[in-house]
């Protein structure tokens, strides 16, 4: 029986997947951590609340109008048609975005814990972006793969400290050299911003691991190396931080 083309090009793929570099990254049935549904009960299991805060002004509006600054600070360190790495789906546009960013010619692959966020952000998405794909994985697992750019955008204040150390360590062994992780997340506020207590008092009441990015640098939850530069830059008085971490090429390596 003659074979389609397109059945001998995935059986000379399966037999040649380094040289056609084919994804090693995979769906995995992960569970949903015990935390994420002792605190997070149904916050991103219910689609209206992901429809609520995709909107650009309600975003916009909670972040004090600084979300579409922080999006765009980001994407000056994305170069177009490089491969990137979004670890957690987050509310709003950011992921169409990094896409535009990335162009068709890029890949922008998006893991998530949550398949109910996978399913609404797909969704949301529609088909326009083919570079994009999402799969159910879990940042604290090992990445098989190495990318140019590995973004964690408004992920480390959710996650525990051991869990924040996993992510970020993950994260670093994920690019190749000279490749960059870029984290957008939650800072300390100036000691005399007008807001610090009242932000302050709603983590605590309902984001408690938020606070422990006002206690610590992004740079301290990762294992000593010599391999990476820190640059941190930080917004509206800093309540919002940009910790962009390049690893070196090994001839620039400082002993």
């Amino acid at each position: 029986m003659i074979k389609l083309i397109s059945e001998m090009e995935t059986e000379n793929y399966e037999k040649n997947e380094d040289i056609y570099s084919l994804p090693k990254l995979k769906s995995k049935d992960f569970p949903t951590p015990v935390y994420h549904t002792a605190i997070y009960p149904n916050f991103y299991r219910d689609e209206k609340w992901f429809k609520l805060f995709k909107g650009r002004f309600i975003n916009n509006l909670l972040s004090l109008f600084t979300r579409d600054k922080i999006i765009n600070v980001m994407l000056d360190d994305i170069p177009e048609q490089s491969d990137v790495l979004q670890m957690g789906i987050c509310f709003g546009d950011e992921i169409q975005a990094v896409a535009e960013q990335v162009g068709l010619k890029g890949r922008y692959d998006i893991i998530d814990v949550n398949t109910a966020q996978i399913t609404f952000a797909k969704n949301a998405l529609g088909d326009n972006y083919p570079q994009v794909v999402f799969y159910h994985y879990n940042a604290e697992e090992p990445i098989p793969e190495k990318y140019d750019v590995v973004i964690c955008f408004m992920l480390l204040h959710e996650l525990p400290i051991v869990s924040k150390m996993n992510v970020v360590n993950n994260a670093l062994k994920s690019i190749k050299e000279g490749g960059k992780v870029i984290f957008v997340d939650y800072g300390r506020p100036n000691m005399l911003h007008p807001l610090a207590y009242v932000i302050r008092l709603f983590n605590r009441l309902k984001q408690p691991f938020a606070e422990k990015l006002w206690d610590r640098e992004i740079a301290s939850f990762a294992e000593k190396d010599l391999e990476y530069n820190w640059k941190k830059t930080k917004y509206l008085g800093g309540l919002y931080q940009k910790v962009v971490v390049t690893r070196r090429n090994k001839d620039q390596y400082i002993y």
